[in-house]
């Protein structure tokens, strides 16, 4: 496969990340800048509606304060007839326009400032006729007053109607805040689902090439597409499991040597003490038939060894080629049984029996190894005339093993270790019994690529194996 990242990614892993970190909190953002800007406008609003209001007031004050006086000097002014109260009049006629363009400058409707404009006019005339010496009537400026005041009285509807566009203007601003909200919420939402996947999708390429290689599968090459740090790991993956392949041929190109060139021989040395021993070359006395039979039976021992040093490396592997298929496990314990009855019976020791029909699924090639290998151990550490209790039942969904013999047992101390490859146990050493202390490695092995367990029992005082085996298991990546 050809090693190649995406231009679609970025160059690292953690860039990705922040990424789609920045992805989920764009929606968020926005809703919050928007949000921010809403309530700045708003503010701005209500800043220069309070403003307004304050001017339109003041304004107002000094309007109504202005014509107040402006009328009583003119009453005055009509009874007496004096020139003070006439300039008393200008003067404050004077003040009554600073404030009428204060006011002007407020937002006023077109017939608001049409009104003050007709009043500002009514109110110069009244001002020629006083300069003209024309006769002025008081009734004609309690009209301006009048007309005045309704003129102050539509910028007040005019200040309410500000408040009321503030009012909508802040529930609008709300409304839309919480829509914002409603909908940027799930866009984050799908936006980390998105990138969840993503990121999943390169974790899960990196955990299948390493699953692959667990399983010891190194034909195909492996490739990891993504950022330019992950598409490194599977490089120095895809270097680890050419490597694993090398070492793989090399270990299956020893064994095969091995197994050839210490069979070859061995096999020459058996067929010559059989010749020995049949008198081919001339008849023997007693004492050579006997060191005839030592070569014979160490021989054996030998070739026994090496096959079972050969299945012991084969069963690390045992996972990986197993099949699983229906096996009749009561069958493959009384097969194995029956294997070992004359050897049994050779010391006298019997089995006692209690198999339960049950169909499990695995290999039978390799249960019936872990059968004959627990028998094995069994008879080898049984007393003379002992017995050798086998029983399979069904507890808990599980299928159930026991071999129970009546030898010394195992120590304690040694339970854990008793499944290490070439150990043998300190009561092993120190009988008779001779072995490579791989049966139970190799047991172990198998039983485990079952997804199952074995362990010593500690009831009892002979030798107490159990296994447990799923009744059906799924073969994981």
């Amino acid at each position: 496969r050809l090693y190649r990242v995406s231009r679609l990614y970025p160059k690292s892993f953690l860039r990705l990340i922040l990424i789609g970190f920045a992805l989920v909190s764009l929606p968020l953002i926005f809703a919050l800048g928007n949000a921010a800007f809403n309530v700045q406008h708003l503010a701005e609003q209500s800043e220069r509606a309070v403003r307004e209001a304050a001017v339109a007031t003041r304004a107002s004050r000094e309007m109504l304060e202005t014509l107040t006086g402006m009328e009583r000097a003119l009453r005055q002014y009509l009874v007496l007839r004096e020139n003070s109260l006439l300039e008393d009049y200008r003067r404050q006629h004077g003040e009554f326009l600073q404030a009428t363009r204060e006011y002007a400058r407020l937002p006023l409707d077109e017939a608001g400032r049409s009104r003050l404009v007709a009043v500002l006019a009514r109110e110069q005339k009244l001002l020629s006729a006083l300069n003209d010496g024309s006769a002025v009537s008081g009734d004609e400026f309690s009209a301006i007053v009048e007309q005045v005041r309704g003129v102050l009285a539509a910028s007040g509807r005019l200040v309410d109607l500000e408040i009321d566009r503030l009012r909508t203007t802040a529930l609008d601003a709300r409304s839309t805040l919480t829509w914002q909200l409603l909908a940027a919420i799930p866009v984050a939402l799908g936006i980390a689902l998105w990138f969840r996947t993503i990121i999943s999708s390169q974790l899960q390429q990196v955990d299948r090439a390493i699953r692959t290689i667990g399983r010891a599968e190194y034909s195909d090459g492996i490739t990891v597409a993504g950022p330019q740090d992950l598409a490194y790991l599977g490089r120095r993956l895809d270097w680890l499991r050419r490597r694993l392949a090398e070492l793989e041929e090399q270990k299956n190109r020893f064994l095969r040597h091995v197994s050839h060139d210490l069979k070859t021989p061995l096999t020459s040395i058996r067929e010559g003490a059989q010749l020995l021993g049949e008198g081919v070359p001339g008849p023997l006395n007693e004492q050579q038939k006997t060191i005839i039979s030592i070569i014979d039976q160490n021989s054996r021992r030998l070739q026994q060894l090496i096959e079972e040093l050969i299945n012991y490396q084969q069963a690390g592997f045992a996972a990986s080629s197993i099949d699983p298929q229906p096996v009749a496990l009561d069958v493959v314990c009384t097969q194995v049984l029956r294997t070992h009855r004359l050897v049994a019976a050779a010391r006298a020791i019997r089995f006692e029996r209690k198999l339960t029909p049950l169909l499990v699924e695995g290999d039978a090639d390799k249960l019936r190894v872990v059968v004959d290998n627990l028998i094995t151990n069994a008879i080898k550490f049984s007393p003379r005339e002992g017995s050798i209790h086998v029983e399979l039942t069904k507890r808990e969904g599980l299928a159930v093993l026991d071999v129970v013999d009546q030898g010394a047992g195992v120590a304690a101390e040694e339970r854990e270790r008793v499944f290490e490859p070439f150990f043998r146990g300190t009561r092993a050493r120190r009988g008779t019994v001779k072995g490579s202390g791989l049966g139970l490695a190799i047991a172990k092995e198998y039983v485990l690529a079952h997804r199952g367990k074995i362990e010593v029992v500690e009831e009892g005082s002979g030798g107490h194996f159990r296994v447990k085996l799923p009744l059906n298991w799924e073969k994981k990546d």
